[in-house]
């Protein structure tokens, strides 16, 4: 039995696909967008997040650490980067939670037996079961199984995507799969590869399989001031998307909810703001001139 990396599971949810839902985010993607705002679900391996917010300075990290990576601040007590192992002696034993960590190797057993829970409130509100992360396709084989026992017990399964995956690998998803959230950048490759550190070739060969393939396909776009929203993207999004007859898109506007979380890594913030109401409206009409209708996701 395959087993992956888990950095959260979300019961009830509301935000990802129809009816109440469990989401399940698997860490690791390969993609590093430059306002990514869950920093914690690019790397595949469990990561240290210290809270400085949350630190009572009781010491008790400090004195555990094996590799005196622990360090005092203004705020308590944080931890030097080049000499943490992400070992997490010190979330142990953080008597207010300040330290955690993100990422678990977990079993699909291990996986469904917290997804099987809420199983009748699947059924009775028409919900079921997404797969997020990070990337989900990146976890390959444990993915795949894991949405296979969801379709044995007729769970719907919805997975979201950037869809940088091996193209074999996602018709594998494909074929397990309702409903995909699909997130659209950049239609530019250069420009894809400037903002996410790859481009987008297979991205949007795997958008051409999942758009031909008869599923259910949400388009989603992170839409990021002066990166991505300009007229000549947005009229690219709505060339490739009109040969499949759609004309609507779900946009995920810039913010800056991920702040924290970036301090917690001790990695710098990202250097994207927030849209004004005024800009964002402004950027909504290139949409509607181009013939998209929007969702504010």
């Amino acid at each position: 039995m395959n087993s992956g990396m888990v950095y959260n599971i979300q019961r009830m949810s509301t935000k990802d696909g129809p009816g109440l839902r469990t989401t399940v985010f698997l860490k690791g993607c390969p993609l590093h967008c430059l306002w990514c705002s869950n920093p914690e679900s690019q790397s595949s391996h469990p990561q240290l997040m210290c809270f400085e917010n949350l630190c009572t300075s009781c010491g008790a990290c400090e004195k555990i650490c094996p590799h005196r990576a622990v360090i005092k601040t203004e705020k308590g007590f944080n931890r030097e980067r080049s000499k943490c192992k992400d070992c997490g002696l010190c979330v142990d034993v953080c008597p207010s939670k300040a330290r955690v960590m993100s990422g678990q190797l977990m079993t699909v057993k291990e996986v469904m037996d917290i997804v099987d829970r809420d199983n009748i409130f699947y059924a009775n509100s028409e919900g079921g079961v997404t797969f997020g992360g990070g990337e989900p396709t990146a976890a390959g084989d444990f993915l795949i199984e894991l949405m296979q026992d969801c379709a044995n017990k007729g769970y719907h399964v919805c997975v979201d995507t950037c869809g940088i995956c091996n193209m074999r690998q996602f018709r594998k998803v494909i074929d397990l799969a309702n409903l995909f959230l699909f997130d659209c950048k950049h239609m530019d490759p250069q420009e894809h590869r400037r903002l996410t550190g790859m481009d987008n070739v297979i991205i949007l060969e795997n958008l051409h399989q999942v758009l031909n393939s008869g599923k259910d396909v949400h388009i989603r776009i992170p839409l990021m001031p002066g990166l991505n929203d300009s007229e000549a993207n947005i009229k690219a999004i709505a060339e490739f998307l009109r040969p499949y007859g759609k004309n609507e898109v779900d946009i995920l506007p810039c913010h800056a909810f991920g702040a924290s979380k970036y301090d917690a890594l001790r990695i710098p913030r990202p250097s994207v703001e927030a849209y004004s109401p005024e800009t964002l409206q402004t950027v909504l009409k290139r949409f509607k001139e181009n013939g998209l209708a929007v969702t504010i996701a």
